[in-house]
């Protein structure tokens, strides 16, 4: 049991009993954000060194493209200018390359690209440019194929599940993660219950591959070979909140497969998951605040991963500790953005906050360490 209401406000001015720590600086987000892999080069010069040369600046070019679109909306990066060769450079941390490829003239490549985290964010702030870089926990996707004889999930054929299992985003805003479909998968859950809402074994599923939030995505193809018509229905069900629903309609140009079809289905799905979460979770730098906080602790290990995980958020500015005893720390958050976004972030990383009273109080997802906590002083 937590010590009462009046050892917590004793707590910040108890200096003699706490170290006073401070971490400022902007955080770190997750890796993966700011970096682009598969970036695929196929450049043409006088030399090989030339063509390499050019290569390697439109790979890093493309890198840069994927970043931004990570991050902003379509709307805010439409009039946003490409920077300068020198710029771009200074804005990339470092790059590697695989099955490379030369001639006396030509240069083939993969690359991969990193880029300075706070660069970034300088160059859009500096332009007046909207940014999300707060990732969601992973959601998985349900991919349910349906044509006019059958409907299907985990059965073959499902060339709708094919194209999730080679083209799920694993990086980005919002990670997505695939189903085996081993026989765990096939008893949780059916195509019909999946399309039913069946929220218990949806969440059930979700679970087993570490998401929250499971996304029924039914695809129904109707029309000529050649000519096929994708018209793709789906459904994110979070844990909390009504379900959100919005379609996808793709249709098979001259020349393509329905397999690319699906192809562009599939991202343009994936596309609008990320857009809706960017919108919601924008940074105002204009708008922000301190908030005194109260972290219950089990120890010093479990205030580590604590403070590991809220220092490492992009709304937190500065993460102050004011006081410490063995149970209770007291910190001071400096943060952009709303109250809000800030729950929602933390939320992100499994922790809680939570009012009581005039305190604002952290802890850990599915924890109750204020319980019995008196608000006698």
């Amino acid at each position: 049991m937590l010590t009462s209401l009046k050892n917590i406000k004793m707590l910040a001015g108890a200096a003699t009993v706490c170290a006073i720590l401070a971490f400022s600086g902007t955080p770190t987000m997750a890796q993966d954000i700011f970096t682009v892999s598969g970036v695929h080069v196929d450049e043409r010069a006088e030399t090989a060194a030339a063509a390499r040369e050019q290569a390697l600046l439109v790979g890093q070019r493309q890198a840069f493209e994927e970043v931004v679109a990570r991050l902003t909306l379509p709307e805010d990066r439409q009039s946003l200018a490409m920077p300068g060769a020198a710029e771009l450079a200074n804005m990339v941390r470092d790059f590697g390359v695989s099955n490379e490829k030369t001639s006396s003239v030509r240069y083939i490549a993969d690359m991969t690209v990193r880029f300075k985290d706070n660069a970034v964010r300088n160059y859009l702030r500096f332009r007046d440019v909207s940014f999300a870089e707060l990732q969601s926990k992973p959601v998985v996707i349900l991919p349910i194929y349906r044509t006019q004889s059958y409907m299907n999930l985990w059965d073959d054929p499902n060339p709708w599940r094919d194209v999730w299992s080679r083209n799920v985003a694993s990086s980005g805003l919002v990670p997505v993660k695939m189903p085996i479909g081993d026989l765990s998968d096939i008893g949780t859950i059916s195509a019909e219950q999946a399309e039913s809402g069946a929220m218990e074994r949806l969440a059930e599923l979700a679970k087993r591959y570490g998401a929250n939030t499971a996304v029924v995505a039914t695809a129904e193809v109707s029309g000529p070979k050649g000519g096929e018509t994708v018209n793709v229905s789906v459904t994110r069900y979070d844990p909390s909140g009504s379900p959100q629903v919005f379609g996808v309609r793709e249709k098979t140009q001259s020349g393509q497969s329905l397999s690319q079809t699906l192809v562009r289905a599939a991202k343009s799905v994936q596309t609008k998951l990320s857009e809706g979460w960017k919108r919601a979770n924008l940074i105002n730098f204009s708008t922000g605040g301190t908030l005194m906080v109260f972290v219950p602790i089990t120890g010093l290990s479990d205030w580590a991963d604590i403070e590991e995980k809220v220092t490492s958020l992009p709304v937190v500015r500065n993460a102050r500790v004011v006081a410490m005893s063995r149970r209770e720390v007291q910190l001071s958050l400096e943060f952009v953005g709303s109250n809000s976004q800030l729950k929602t972030a933390l939320n992100q990383k499994n922790l809680n906050l939570t009012q009581m009273g005039q305190l604002w109080f952290i802890q850990p997802v599915g924890t109750d360490r204020l319980e019995g906590l008196s608000l006698n002083n």
